[in-house]
């Protein structure tokens, strides 16, 4: 083995000095890559250790850092049930959680307590923790109310309080002491001519008086006529008289007097005067030049019975349309004969202006 080792040195010094330096330098590297792969082979690192806790630990950590930080800066005192999507927008949890809670409400959920908040998913312990000391659940204060005793024999319906009695006003609610004052009222002299006349009554306040208002029916009364004061006056009774006593009137001709007496007779007579101005064309100075000549005797109309006209018969009156006489006779049928003629107003069968007109044609009998 020497002769080959004796051969390589003589060979290696026939090389020049440039490729002998080369070949050092080429050895020196092919031993230290020899020597790394040894040691790289012979240690033996162990690095499979398991980091999976540790990572969770660190996650929860920085999760409740950060929610820490944003409750410092964004949470306020709220009600879940009460508070707006904007406000609630302006709570810095989750996107998710915040559209749960809106969906939950919005499904007529409701949240009596703050531990209600759990049941939100996506709501977690770590985000509840921080927000429950800022819910607040409003919650309406329980009042004591005494219940109020209804007199049975109370019967809320449509009175004049120039007319009414002693009995028929305790009837329609009042106590002993305001029907009474009413009445001395009305033995002095006194009398109603507007609804709130009635506040002049001592006992009865405003809180009472809205109670009664709407029932409230004060008849107008026509100022008395004497014929003493013009010895050529004329006065015509509407409901009685023909188109020879009407053309008498001054600007009343045959056409308006056949008019008239074809109205009054659709109408079933006249109940006021004022009647005339709802005649086809009637002017308002043709009857400013004839109301003092004219009045109209209610006793002479001729009724409609209610429990017993069919719907010719009520379609027939001027003042009811199609819709209100269906409705009169299908509240009949199912609830049977009207026992007051203001049941009609009271079950709205027919509007209030329409009722004031019809009433004085109706009867229950």
């Amino acid at each position: 083995m020497s002769v080959p080792f004796k051969h390589i040195i003589k060979q290696y010094f026939n090389f020049s000095k440039k490729d002998r330096n080369a070949i050092i330098i080429l050895a020196s590297f092919i031993l230290i890559m020899i020597v790394a792969i040894i040691i790289i082979d012979n240690i033996q690192l162990k690095s499979r250790y398991d980091f999976t806790e540790f990572e969770k630990a660190l996650e929860e950590w920085e999760n409740s850092r950060a929610i820490s930080e944003i409750s410092y800066q964004t949470f306020f005192v709220f009600d879940p049930n009460l508070i707006s999507g904007q406000k609630l927008d302006s709570l810095l949890i989750p996107g998710f959680v915040k559209r749960n809670i809106v969906n939950y409400r919005e499904a007529g959920g409701r949240f009596a307590s703050p531990a209600d908040f759990r049941k939100i998913y996506g709501m977690n312990d770590s985000i509840y923790e921080v927000i429950e000391k800022y819910i607040q659940i409003y919650k309406k204060p329980k009042t004591k109310t005494k219940p109020v005793k209804l007199n049975e024999e109370v019967v809320l319906d449509f009175f004049d309080p120039n007319q009414a009695s002693f009995q028929e006003l305790t009837k329609l609610g009042f106590n002993s002491f305001q029907a009474n004052n009413i009445v001395e009222y009305r033995k002095k002299g006194g009398s109603f001519k507007i609804e709130d006349d009635l506040l002049k009554i001592y006992g009865i306040d405003s809180a009472f008086f809205l109670t009664i208002k709407k029932f409230i029916q004060i008849k107008i009364q026509a100022p008395p006529i004497r014929k003493e004061d013009n010895p050529a006056f004329l006065l015509v009774e509407l409901n009685s008289t023909d188109s020879t006593e009407l053309v008498k009137l001054p600007g009343i001709g045959p056409v308006f007097a056949s008019r008239i007496i074809k109205y009054r007779n659709l109408l079933g007579g006249f109940y006021s005067k004022q009647q005339l101005l709802e005649v086809y064309n009637f002017s308002e100075e043709t009857y400013s030049d004839i109301k003092n000549s004219v009045l109209a005797d209610s006793i002479q109309l001729k009724k409609i019975r209610i429990n017993f006209s069919g719907y010719r018969e009520l379609i027939r009156h001027p003042y009811l349309n199609n819709n209100q006489v269906n409705a009169i006779l299908n509240y009949r049928e199912k609830n049977g004969s009207f026992s007051s003629v203001n049941q009609i107003r009271l079950a709205n069968l027919v509007d209030s202006t329409t009722f004031y007109k019809i009433k004085p044609y109706l009867n229950c009998r």
